[in-house]
């Protein structure tokens, strides 16, 4: 049996097109809005249905949470309705028949096949922004709802030399059964159910015309088909929709398939809001000939991609781009721009004026054509800063299709208090007077500001301990436009950027000299110390001080259990010091100076204590004035553990956190590290390197502050020399007892570079406990002395910190002195006893002497109390 069928001609027609506008809201007000509803543009109008009417919409509007925030059924096109300024997402349903409710799913946004449509379904989805008003009322661009479903038209002929064949019926068959109005684009259904077919129409003679619709069906393409021929029911996706038209010639039954979709070959894909024509021309009854031609144009820019606050900024590189999708061949298209608003001399064309309107040279067809179009006015005005313009594509046939797109535009302000370049302090800025501003990151507080001719007032708000300096052209700070706080902007340019800089006011802490610790009384404030001196800077015994040169500030370690509590923030400025922030509690820290490599070169003590030093100082019989608790006690009553305070192998400056509890002998009290930097102890025959003892210098103490250094010890027969010290190279001088020789010590002392104490302070001497004597204990909490004839003082039962245990907590006290070897008391002479130094012990015992100098090794650990210098 042959067939033969010719399509003479078909025109895809679309429907139209979505513009979508995005603009942020900063006014809490309420807002009125108005928005017109209206179906896109048709080539032409049948009898069939009423394709362009609206009867009644569903309207939502969706937060950034994908909530409902508003719900409106009505029969009227035009929607009025309140809501707050900001940014949503807009879902319209027009012709669904009834109210979806508030407490909807989303197939209640599905609608079902219909053999016959009073109206047609439509639906829009987009975002919109809602902006203040002056008047409280916006009304916003008219919406255009898009069609869901496709039509179909047909026009059969048999040709004459045929005429005997007669035609019987024609039918569309696989027509999807529903879809979701906002996702008509999606993958088809492969379960045959959910198609049906539509109701035959019978046939008579030899010509027939006719129109349906369907929902749209997406079956894709068929790469393997090339020609018109092989488009049948063989190769066809099982689910395709096709016209399958019957016809009689004598005593033969015909069958013609004729298969939709975006051309005569492997496309499959019927689209919504695509109106398809027909024209089938039959030939025999062997052969079917489909020519389809069609095409749709999409015409959009780019603006609205860059947009801020709905408002577009100068950009000389935005595209237009005219689409067409599919191939509108035997037809060619043509386009033409022109500037319905705004300054037709200023809106340029691939570089040039459109001015009174320029042709569109559409080559790609299929395909986008890209256009480069840019609006440079000068300055942005009310007057010159709304631009609309019109793009006309129109085919041979005549048919014509517009495109209207407008925007606004103002002058672009970005403030920089944080520039990527520079270092600058904190503080905030405020504006008054602009078309909009924003703050598009917390972090960094800049803003972004739009303004007309008129400008605004920009304002600068300098953080709690920072000042404003002024206002600058430049992120280097050198051409300084104002110093007062509120600056008058007029924009000279379409985009400028300027730069508020706000300096620390902070409370330096080496006035009174630098030192290993500082002393920082108050909370939530901002201080700062010289961070190019190692210590106190000077030269001792043996000691020469280096320049110190860091590249990065860091939070070592804190006491407690939430970073930023002690200290909030800490960096290097230019100038070469570290300005760090308290937090909101009183405690311990230390603050590193590292190197580009992130290798610590240096390291200070934060004793964050609400602590007057001054005040509460003791004169012990010696005449040496003692603090009156251990370096770092962060508690007088010495039944707490934080009123043992650190604890300092001998000779090194970077403190060891105390026990969290009175006799615990294992446990820290609670600390924060920074990773890299956690607490760790070094074992020289484990430690990894060429020598055991490259771990044992004063570099290396210096780069690992966080580090417990061990000595090490070899049995004879091994490779290696015991070290009974933490350092390899024994260094008697490091807290500045001037000692030289072996057999005596020197009882002068003065303070070093790698003192610990703070500015004022050192490591007392032995002798400066002389004559002191104990007279109560409290296990296992301290025992009491008496210092001078008046006065008394606490000592708390700290032990000695030594391979990772407290030893003796809460049976005896410790406190080291300078002394680098051992000094007996009342001994005219110091003995040498290998590299072990004087500590005085305080003991709880019933046997006398109750205070006493002792020794122990330098790798050990034990509590400070300093005396003034």
């Amino acid at each position: 049996m042959k067939k033969y069928l010719l399509i003479l001609a078909a025109i895809l027609l679309l429907w139209g097109c979505i513009a979508e506008d995005r603009t942020e809201c900063t006014n809490p007000r309420g807002v009125f809005v108005s928005l017109t509803v209206r179906p896109e543009r048709m080539s032409s109008v049948t009898r069939s249905a009423d394709e362009t009417a609206i009867r009644d919409l569903n309207l939502y509007l969706y937060d950034d949470n994908s909530n409902v925030v508003l719900h409106r059924y009505q029969t009227s096109a035009t929607l009025r309705f309140e809501c707050l300024p900001g940014d949503y997402r807009i879902c319209i349903a027009a012709n669904l028949g009834r109210d979806l409710g508030d407490n909807l799913l989303w197939k209640d946004f599905t609608v079902t096949h219909a053999d016959k449509y009073d109206v047609l379904p439509m639906a829009y989805e987009g975002d919109i922004t809602i902006i203040p008003s002056a008047d409280g009322m916006l009304t916003l661009p008219a919406v255009e709802v898009q069609r869901c479903v496709s039509k179909i038209s047909y026009h059969i002929t048999v040709t004459p030399a045929v005429a005997d064949i007669e035609l019987r019926s024609v039918q569309l068959f696989s027509v999807p059964r529903f879809v979701s109005v906002f996702d008509m684009a999606a993958a088809p259904s492969d379960d045959p159910d959910d198609y049906t077919d539509c109701p035959e129409v019978e046939l008579s003679g030899q010509q027939a015309a006719g129109d349906c619709y369907l929902l749209p069906n997406m079956q894709g393409m068929v790469a393997a088909i090339t020609d018109q021929r092989q488009k049948n029911p063989e190769n066809a996706p099982a689910n395709a929709s096709y016209l399958l038209i019957r016809a009689v010639r004598g005593s033969k039954i015909l069958a013609y398939y004729i298969y939709l979709g975006g051309n005569n070959t492997s496309d499959f894909n019927v689209r919504a809001n695509t109106h398809y024509r027909l024209n089938i021309s039959i030939l025999g009854d062997s052969e079917v000939d489909t020519r389809i031609s069609s095409y749709a144009v999409n015409v959009h820019d780019t603006y609205e991609e860059n947009s801020v606050g709905g408002y577009c900024t100068y950009n000389p590189f935005q595209m237009l781009a005219v689409e067409i999708d599919g191939s509108p061949a035997p037809l060619t298209l043509r386009g033409r721009i022109g500037v319905a608003q705004g300054n037709a001399g200023a809106f340029c064309l691939n570089g040039s004026p459109v001015g009174e309107g320029r042709d569109l040279m559409l080559p790609e067809q299929p395909g986008p054509n890209i256009f480069g179009v840019n609006y440079a006015p000068g300055i942005y005005t009310t007057v010159n800063s709304q631009v609309v313009y019109t793009v006309t594509v129109e085919d041979d046939a005549g048919f014509a299709q517009s495109f209207d797109i407008g925007h606004r535009f103002a002058n672009r302000l970005d403030v920089y208090i944080h520039p990527a370049t520079a270092e600058n302090g904190n503080g905030t800025v405020t504006v008054a007077g602009a078309l909009y501003d924003a703050e598009p990151s917390f972090l960094t507080h800049d803003r972004v500001v739009l303004c007309h001719e008129k400008g605004c007032t920009l304002t600068a708000v300098p953080e709690a301990g920072y000042r404003f300096e002024g206002w600058y052209s430049a992120a280097d700070y050198k051409t300084r436009l104002s110093t007062s706080a509120s600056y008058a902007y007029i924009p000279t340019s379409p985009e400028a950027a300027i730069f508020p800089k706000f300096t620390v006011n902070t409370r330096p802490l080496d006035d009174g000299g630098t030192a290993n610790c500082y002393i920082a009384p108050e909370l939530n404030t901002s201080y700062s110390f010289d961070a190019t001196t190692m210590g106190n800077g000077r030269a001792t015994t043996n000691i020469r001080p280096e320049p110190l040169r860091g590249a990065e500030a860091r939070v070592l370690w804190e006491t407690g259990t939430i970073r930023g509590a002690i200290v909030e923030s800490a960096k290097l400025t230019g100038d070469g010091r570290i300005v760090f922030r308290t937090g909101m509690t009183y405690g311990n820290a230390v603050i590193g100076l590292l190197d580009s490599r992130g290798v610590c070169i240096w390291s200070w003590h934060i004793w964050s204590v609400d602590y007057d030093i001054e005040a509460t100082a003791q004169t012990y019989a010696s005449g040496a004035v003692f603090m009156d608790r251990n370096l770092g006690a962060l508690a007088t009553d010495c039944t707490q553990a934080a009123a043992k305070g650190l604890y300092y192998q001998w000779g090194r400056k970077d403190p060891f956190p105390y026990p969290a509890l009175a006799t615990d002998a294992y446990t820290q009290a609670p600390t924060v590290y920074a990773p890299g930097f956690e607490y760790a102890e070094s074992n020289p025959r484990t430690s990894g390197t060429e020598s055991p003892y490259d771990v044992m210098t004063l570099e290396w103490a210096t780069a690992h502050p966080t580090t417990y250094m061990d000595g090490v010890f070899y049995e004879d027969w091994e490779e290696w020399t015991s070290v009974a010290d933490w350092l390899y190279d024994h260094h008697p001088n490091l807290w500045g007892n001037v000692t030289t020789g072996k057999n005596n010590i020197s009882r002068t002392s003065h303070k070093s570079i790698y003192d610990p104490c703070p500015p004022g302070w050192k490591v007392p001497g032995a002798e400066d406990f002389a004559e002191i004597e104990r007279i109560g204990v409290s296990t296992p909490y301290y025992i009491t002395i008496r210092c001078n004839s008046t006065q008394t003082a606490k000592i708390p039962l700290g032990g000695t910190f030594y391979e990772g245990r407290y030893d003796r907590n809460g049976s005896l006290g410790r406190l080291y002195t300078n002394a680098p070897y051992y000094l007996h008391w009342g001994d005219s002479t110091g003995v040498f006893h290998d590299v072990a130094c004087t500590s005085i012990l305080f003991d709880t015992s019933n046997y006398p002497p109750f205070v006493n100098t002792t020794d122990f090794y330098r790798y050990a650990a034990n509590p400070v109390r300093c005396i003034r210098e």
